[in-house]
């Protein structure tokens, strides 16, 4: 037994380090006794169960003939130079004769050396918050004062601020690591103190509220910094302390987030094991040989143990994760004959113990266990009744296989298949029809269609975008040559089951023309106003609905129901309008995809993108965001680049897609600049919010000079633009020309047309004509005439261009 209290034992590297100490009687005429340490290590072996001895002839640390020598503290730490970590252990001499200690910092450096870096002298003896970190660095506390050497500082430093200590420790920080946490008391009113972190390499000092609360400052005996991490002034981090009430709290940021009732008084310290499974178990250990663990994640107890001697923590199988080795009391002169090493997991191995002394449970343990058996159970019956809705599911899809088979068989045959009711198969519309109208029964089996071998609308493809927690489903589609179709609408179709929301979610659906490569800028269009007409031309209803519903349970598959009135043209048979439902495909969103930004619309990031994927990107874009016009005028001089400041003041790049679109690669919004004249123009903002909209408008004031005038507008209103200026320049060559071909010296009265639309500036122009015939009439050369002529020719011809290419662009504006 005397032997065996001699022993300090160490894990390093999957071995164990001992350290011992022997007396002897040295051989001089006073026969002092004289003690030496040395080092042996021992391993585990799977095959004989136990602890061997690698070496049986230990190696020398220090040897001395006239003093007693007594290993104080052992543990590894990282020496700075070396950059690994080394077994480190602290020796104290001692002589009768002398009130003086002697002190020696040792490292182990091989399997047969030792480094000595530190060696000083203290009138006292070294007792509370001894520490060997970082360095390595000794730490020790002594009445109300903290002192440190290294092989750095040449000596020993005393801290120069006074301190209660708590914890004495590492943090997981860049630069900073070394700290020491506990209350100072206040230079103005002695009777309050402060709960200060100080760091040792630069004598720094921090409000220790970000890691643990002052309230708990006073009641922690130890603590394990998890994670560490400089932010601002103060720090983030994550903590597991014990305290003298019995409790293990876990704090976050300084907050307790989750507490443990501990089974014993006096906790002492603190590990953390990183087992087989990942669920990381802290162990804690107490002053009379109790310890106890506690799983990571739910916070529960997993055993307690008593009579344990030491806690040590490796990876002593080899296994790759760690395993506790708790060494228990015993008469034996091994210092490794009652032991127990275990993961609570996957390892278990026990020497000089009996089976019924595995595993103590105590009363908070077993209460605790208790309150795990009931979540199994509760998760068990989930789990049934889960297994139950997948069978009912597995026999609806037999059912419906079986009758498809029978319907192909009397398919191929040739005889008649009868189809069952829906009621008889268990099926409810999910669709109210109108109870007033006759023969409802036959309307719902004609309109309700969802395979149809002449579909009035021909569905090219469907795509899925989420902006934020909006999902946005896109379907492009022509109309069929026999029929027209009105009020079209989509509806997105969920399984309760998997999402527990209804099963059909509220969307809004706006109808979009499908845009060709640097064509007309795509217009939104009321869903009441719209209809596909005989023509072919490709649209695309945009759906817009809430994501939140449909990713409460991770993946989820989403049929989409397309809804309109089809009426056949007056050629057909019957021209009455019939509701349709029909069936477009369906959309799979996974939560994985969604936080990996999969369906996030890359336009906004590639600008030059000019595919069919950045077509629909720019749909799903213009459905989402809302717009708002604004006129910007200046009477007396010409308007500002905007388009440029756009560009170049604010980083806005133009899409290749559509360059009437300029967006904004940091936010989801998109702009458009029309300028009808050097005078006015309209600019179209689309954004999500209020906020960014004001955002911009208040950096766009800025820009502006004093002289632009900016208004909001209902709906952008239609300016000439091309037709005007032709039209001007119409009128100002025949007043020009007229002019020029009097003989007279009659003043020519010039008119200018101030008016902004095509009706009056015709008007202006026909009476300015009447006026220069009058006055030709009398006084006119033949070759100044037939020149004028020509002009009036060619100005007349410009003019009706500008009106065509005009026609369309006034037929979009019309419709919104």
């Amino acid at each position: 037994m005397a032997a065996e209290r001699c022993v300090k034992m160490l894990a390093v590297k999957g071995e164990v380090l001992a350290f011992q100490c022997k007396s002897f009687s040295s051989k001089t005429r006073d026969h002092r006794k004289g003690s030496e340490v040395s080092f042996y290590s021992l391993s585990f072996t799977r095959d004989s169960q136990s602890f061997s001895v690698r070496d049986r002839n230990p190696s020398l640390i220090h040897k001395d003939s006239s003093a007693e020598t007594d290993v104080v503290h052992c543990c590894s730490a990282l020496d700075i130079q070396q950059r690994q970590k080394v077994p480190c252990v602290l020796l104290r001499l001692c002589k009768k004769r002398t009130s003086a200690f002697k002190y020696m910092l040792y490292s182990i450096c091989t399997s047969t050396e030792a480094k000595l870096h530190a060696e000083f002298v203290l009138p006292y003896e070294m007792r509370d918050n001894i520490s060997i970190l970082l360095g390595p660095t000794l730490i020790w506390s002594h009445e109300n004062s903290v002192f440190y050497t290294s092989s750095q500082t040449r000596g020993v430093k005393e801290v120069p601020v006074p301190i209660t200590v708590n914890f004495i420790g590492e943090l997981p920080l860049h630069q900073r690591k070394l700290v020491v946490q506990g209350a100072q008391n206040m230079p103005s009113d002695q009777s309050k103190v402060k709960n200060i972190l100080y760091f040792i390499e630069d004598g720094r000092t921090l409000n220790s509220v970000c890691l643990v609360p002052d309230a708990y400052s006073s009641v922690i005996r130890c603590m394990l910094v998890l994670s560490a991490e400089e932010v601002h002034a103060g720090l983030r981090s994550a903590v597991l302390a014990a305290t003298s009430m019995k409790q293990l709290v876990r704090f976050e940021n300084g907050l307790p987030l989750d507490v443990c009732l501990l089974p014993y008084e006096q906790p002492l310290s603190i590990r953390v094991i990183h087992t087989l499974k990942n669920d990381d178990l802290v162990v804690v250990t107490f002053i009379e040989g109790n310890v106890c663990a506690v799983w990571k994640d739910t916070f529960q107890m997993a055993g307690c143990w008593t009579g344990v001697r030491l806690l040590l923590v490796d990876d002593f199988m080899g296994c790759g994760t760690d395993q506790m080795l708790l060494v228990f009391e015993s008469s034996s002169a091994e210092p490794l004959s009652s032991f127990l090493l275990t993961d609570l997991c996957a390892v278990t191995y026990s020497c000089g113990r009996s089976d019924g002394e595995e595993l103590n449970t105590s009363d908070a343990a077993q209460e605790n266990h208790l309150l795990m058996v009931q979540a199994l159970e509760s998760r068990l019956q989930s789990g049934l009744s889960v297994l139950e809705d997948l069978q009912r599911d597995v026999e609806v899809k037999d059912r419906l296989l079986q009758q498809s088979l029978v319907a192909l068989t009397d398919l191929v045959s040739g005889r008649e298949h009868a189809i069952s009711s829906p009621e008889q198969e268990g099926l409810v519309s999910l669709w109210d029809e109108d109870d007033d109208d006759d023969g409802a029964g036959d309307e719902e089996d004609d309109g309700m269609q969802t395979e149809c071998a002449e579909a009035p609308l021909k569905l090219h493809r469907v795509w899925q975008r989420v902006i934020g927690q909006s999902l946005i489903v896109g379907v492009v589609l022509t109309s069929t040559n026999n029929t027209s179709v009105m009020n079209i609408s989509a509806s997105i179709v969920l399984d309760s089951h998997q999402t527990g929301a209804a099963p059909v979610l509220n969307t809004k659906t706006v109808i979009l023309p499908y845009p060709v490569a640097h064509g007309p800028s795509p217009v939104k269009i009321r869903r009441s106003d719209c209809s596909a007409d005989s023509s072919g031309s490709r649209l695309a209803l945009v759906a817009v609905t809430d994501a939140a519903p449909l990713l409460t349970s991770g993946c989820v598959r989403c049929p989409i129901m397309l809804h309109y009135s089809s009426k056949e043209s007056p050629g057909s048979a019957a021209g009455e309008c019939a509701r349709v439902s029909q069936h477009c495909g369906e959309i799979s969103l996974d939560l994985k995809d969604i936080s990996m930004g999969k369906l996030h619309p890359r336009l906004l990031q590639e600008h030059r993108l000019n595919t069919d994927e950045a077509r629909e990107d720019l749909l799903s874009l213009l459905a989402l965001l809302d717009v708002c016009f604004f006129r910007l005028e200046c009477p007396g001089h010409t308007l500002v680049d905007v388009q440029g400041w756009l560009q170049e003041s604010l980083h806005f790049e133009r899409l290749e897609i559509d360059p009437r679109f300029t967006a904004d690669p940091s936010s989801v919004s998109l702009f458009r600049w029309e300028q009808s004249s050097p005078f006015q123009g309209v600019l179209s903002v689309y954004c999500r919010d209020e906020l960014s909209l004001l955002h911009f408008l208040h950096a766009l004031c800025d820009f502006l000079p004093v002289s632009h005038d900016l208004q909001p507008l209902e709906r952008p209103r239609l300016c000439a633009g091309p037709l005007a200026q032709t039209l001007q320049t119409e009128i100002h060559t025949v007043t020009q020309e007229a002019s020029s071909v009097l003989r007279s010296d009659e003043g020519v009265r010039r008119g200018e047309a101030e008016s902004q639309t095509l009706h009056t500036l015709r008007e202006e122009w026909l009476k300015e004509r009447g006026r220069c015939n009058e006055r030709l009439r009398p006084l006119l050369d033949e070759t100044r005439y037939s020149r004028l002529i020509e002009r009036m020719i060619h100005a007349q011809l410009d003019a009706d261009e500008a009106a065509l290419i005009e026609a369309p662009r006034l037929m979009f504006w019309s419709v919104m």
